[in-house]
């Protein structure tokens, strides 16, 4: 990537962080990036514009981590989920707050929503999903995602192994439960 648009894009992170995308103006997003501003207009119409390539680009980064894993793993799906939040902490801050951010965040529910049920039929040759399976499947994604949320919250202090631990423990008592 390249050092203006890692500039932007960490800047416009931090400043959600702070306020409104709708009162983020460019002139404030060049500041804290410390570039010119018609360097930014070279490369985006607005602000809106610069979250928008942001937002699709997170989700073709982790589409391609999640739909290209022919494991069928759940412990390798919360592991490179875990590795990829850690590895983009501004990006992933500002992507969690689904009060701020409510369409990417359903986007993101939704892809691991996707993956989530393909290594389900994998390991239990099922076709067929219930409505009491898509409650359970609904509630423990929801509950991984807060985890995510609540470990962004914190900064990330608490250890990635331990929280890639955790959600795997819970997963593995959680497949008890399922629906044969």
């Amino acid at each position: 990537m390249k050092k203006t648009t890692r500039a932007l894009w960490d800047a416009l992170a931090e400043l959600l962080t702070e306020k409104e995308l709708h009162n983020i103006t460019v002139r404030e997003l060049t500041d804290k990036a410390d570039i010119h501003r018609a360097t930014f207009y070279t490369h985006y119409k607005d602000v809106y514009d610069l979250y928008e390539q942001i937002e699709n680009n997170v989700m073709e980064e982790l589409a391609a981590i999640f739909i290209g894993d022919p494991t069928h793993s759940y412990k390798l799906l919360f592991e490179k989920l875990i590795h990829y939040v850690y590895n983009n902490p501004r990006l992933m801050r500002m992507f969690l707050d689904k009060s701020r951010n409510r369409s990417i965040h359903e986007r993101i529910i939704s892809l691991l929503e996707q993956k989530y049920i393909d290594i389900w039929d994998y390991e239990t040759n099922h076709l067929e999903r219930d409505e009491e399976w898509m409650f359970m499947a609904t509630y423990h994604l929801q509950g991984c995602i807060s985890m995510l949320e609540y470990w962004a919250e914190g900064n990330f202090t608490y250890p990635k192994d331990r929280l890639l631990k955790l959600i795997v423990d819970i997963d593995a008592n959680f497949d008890r439960i399922l629906p044969d």
